[in-house]
């Protein structure tokens, strides 16, 4: 099959690694019509095994405006100004690397899809592996397309069939006209995405940066979760943990080591991690002091998940990333959010007894040996209160709080954020417009398409 010059200019485009650099570059390149295309499977399973795009480029975005960390008002000070007004939720702000490495995920998703419907491979298509490649760029897509929703969509509710979403790519033609979706569509090709690719894909995967079953279940249990569709989200929960329940017990990880879990722990079941921003880390970032107090004792969390900064601070270490380097936070999929999705779902439902089942095993493996008494709730209601105090406790830099406040101001949880930088308080309240991120302004100089209102 003859590829045509724009097809041609996007394989170049992946091959050299260009998406990655600026848009400036980007736009320089001129188009080339012949180049190195995938012509086998293994092919099309290399550019899903590109690590450096596929699992290294999700949103830190997600935890700049968050609320479980501060910073002084000196490090505030020297920090770039990008991360700097993020900081503070200035209302026009906008963060292009978080935008364009996410869009990069769906770029090579696209055009492995494309090529697995050119018809060139059409002799594999009842092959478990040409199903697998399939299902695997689904999931990445809509993994992505997920993320996209959670900065620069409202949070879904009523009106999501008319308020506005992202810009869905899913063909490989960099001239296709940019328009935005709604949130409803957008939430639709998420869901869609991932329910073909839990029939795609194997239960057991080569490696944890590759999706299975598992994986798909829980990427739906989470969006099914930010929808604030709380049956589905414990449906799909209770079928990633049917695929992997694991849980490690907290008792048997070195407190004082840095870091304390290892990479592709039992409990990772699709790993991924966040782009790097500094102020996340020691010596600017320092844990939210309330979010800390709130760590009983004999909750060993306390000690595995941060350190002591040596000036009555603490800094985070508790990343499922595994490696030294500490700028690295892991946003994969892994068992105890899905223990924590469930029980949630449960509890809205009015199961309390199942609830505190799902609370309690995982509690009992993060509290110090024999020094673990299960927790009690009276109501569903309780229940609830429980299950999103340690959903925030054991979730921490996951890349999930900005979500989890959108979806939990909408039910008149009243989360307030509040920062003070050289004596002046900088506040969002519930439901402000600024909780929906502004597109990149050179997204809007390209496409044309509308920014979100302030």
């Amino acid at each position: 099959m003859t590829l045509s010059i724009n097809k041609s200019f996007f394989y170049l485009l992946i091959i050299t690694g260009l998406m990655s650099s600026s848009c400036e570059k980007y736009l320089d390149v001129k188009p080339v019509k012949t180049v190195v295309v995938p012509t086998k499977l293994k092919d099309l399973q290399a550019l899903m095994d590109n690590y450096d795009i596929i699992n290294q480029k999700y949103p830190a975005l997600l935890e700049l405006p968050s609320d479980d960390y501060y910073i002084s008002s000196t490090d505030w000070n020297a920090a770039w100004i990008t991360e700097r007004l993020n900081y503070v939720w200035d209302k026009d702000v906008t963060y292009l690397a978080s935008y364009k490495y996410v869009y990069q995920i769906v770029n090579f998703a696209n055009v492995v899809l494309d090529e697995l419907e050119s018809g060139k491979f059409d002799q594999f298509k009842s092959d478990p592996e040409y199903q697998n490649i399939k299902g695997q760029a689904l999931f990445c897509r809509s993994f992505a397309f997920y993320h996209l929703a959670q900065l620069y969509c409202k949070p879904y509710g009523p009106t999501a069939g008319d308020d506005l979403g992202i810009i869905l790519r899913i063909v490989p033609d960099i001239e296709q006209k940019s328009v935005r979706s709604t949130v409803k569509q957008t939430y639709d090709q998420i869901i869609g995405d991932l329910k073909m690719a839990i029939e795609l894909l194997p239960s057991t995967a080569l490696a944890k940066s590759r999706p299975n079953k598992a994986a798909a279940n829980g990427a739906l249990a989470r969006t099914y979760l930010s929808m604030r569709d709380y049956e589905n989200a414990g449906k799909y929960a209770d079928a990633c943990l049917k695929e992997n329940g694991a849980l490690m017990d907290y008792n048997q990880l070195d407190i004082n080591a840095f870091p304390p879990i290892e990479r592709f722990n039992v409990e990772t079941v699709y790993y991924c991690y966040m782009d790097y921003i500094s102020l996340f880390f020691d010596p600017s970032g320092k844990i939210d002091t309330t979010l800390y107090a709130s760590y009983d004792a004999k909750d060993l969390r306390k000690s595995i998940f941060f350190f002591e900064n040596g000036d009555g601070t603490q800094s985070y270490k508790g990343s499922y990333d595994g490696t030294s380097y500490y700028g690295t936070l892991f946003n994969g999929i892994a068992t105890d959010e899905m223990y924590l999705i469930r029980a949630e779902s449960y509890a809205r439902a009015g199961n309390t007894a199942a609830a505190l089942t799902d609370l309690n095993k995982l509690l009992e493996k993060r509290w110090k040996k024999n020094e673990f008494t299960p927790v009690n709730a009276g109501s569903p209601t309780a229940a609830l209160d429980l299950i999103l105090e340690h959903r925030r406790k054991e979730l921490v830099f996951r890349g999930l709080r900005w979500t989890d406040i959108r979806r939990l101001n909408l039910e008149g949880r009243n989360i307030t954020l509040k920062r003070i930088i050289d004596g002046t308080s900088y506040v969002l309240p519930p439901n402000d417009l600024r909780a929906v991120m502004l597109f990149p302004q050179e997204v809007i100089d390209l496409s044309g398409i509308s920014q979100n209102p302030r």
